[in-house]
């Protein structure tokens, strides 16, 4: 069996200060389950490199990555194969969406229809190449977001967790939000969170993929088996913490709606 000379791993996502230790637990887990089947991985995940140059590395054992970047330039490079399935509201397992949110109950007009969201002053977003925080308002405008939203009007924050503080400080009207982050914002930043409004929710879909290079096409079957058992091995409170309820499985036609 070859394996990866130096194999690199992240989960980037949703790795907050708060969160950290809860994850290098869960890694752990999931580290063991792959060493237990003969597939090497590092011990410790990789912070220091952008997430987003280690997705594409041909020595990637497994990364978290979103929707939007897999399927407009990942997608040759990566397979998708599997999602957690994170408690969230009205949401199926292993599918995410994004909570609107604006500064005052006068943003509610934003999002009233295509015509009024265009009048909007300031958007906060955390990336364009975001499905959850940029491209998802393309179901408020009926365009994709690169035409609908001027490059004028967008606040780059560099996370949903900074892009909720942008409009909590009233330096964007509105944002769009990854449901997980909201809801991890909601426990360690209740005071951010008083400060805005919730002015609706988008349509579900598949969450952020877990991804692994090309080169491990064929360990695709064990790695999503590894993941799965390191789940329900994990202590209950780390999961918790993580909000994580189990895990699914991805495919790559799971992210045909998130190209454009």
């Amino acid at each position: 069996m070859s394996e990866p000379t130096h194999p690199c791993a992240t989960l980037s996502m949703y790795d907050w200060p708060e969160t950290a230790h809860a994850i290098d637990v869960l890694w752990s887990h999931i580290q063991n389950q792959l060493t237990q089947r003969e597939i090497h991985a590092p011990v410790k995940l990789d912070r220091d490199t952008h997430p987003a140059a280690l997705w594409s590395k041909p020595e990637l054992i497994i990364g978290q990555t979103c929707g939007w970047p897999y399927a407009n330039y990942l997608k040759e490079q990566v397979i998708p194969f599997a999602r957690f399935h994170y408690d969230l509201p009205d949401c199926p397992a292993g599918d995410y969406n994004s909570v609107y949110i604006g500064h005052d109950d006068d943003d509610f007009d934003h999002l009233a229809s295509p015509q009024a969201f265009e009048f909007v002053e300031k958007i906060a977003m955390n990336s364009d190449d975001s499905q959850s925080g940029f491209h998802v308002f393309s179901e408020i405008t009926g365009k994709p977001a690169e035409e609908a939203i001027a490059k004028e009007k967008r606040v780059v924050t560099g996370a949903h967790r900074n892009s909720i503080s942008a409009v909590a400080n009233g330096d964007a009207n509105i944002a769009a939000i990854d449901a997980l982050a909201f809801e991890l914002a909601k426990h360690y930043e209740p005071e951010t969170i008083s400060k805005i409004v919730v002015l609706g929710a988008s349509k579900p879909k598949a969450g952020l993929p877990l991804i692994t290079s090309n080169d491990n096409a064929h360990l695709v079957p064990q790695l999503l088996e590894a993941v799965q058992q390191a789940v329900e091995e994990t202590p209950s409170d780390v999961l918790q913490t993580l909000l994580i309820q189990g895990v699914v499985a991805a495919r790559p036609a799971d992210y045909n709606g998130f190209k454009i």
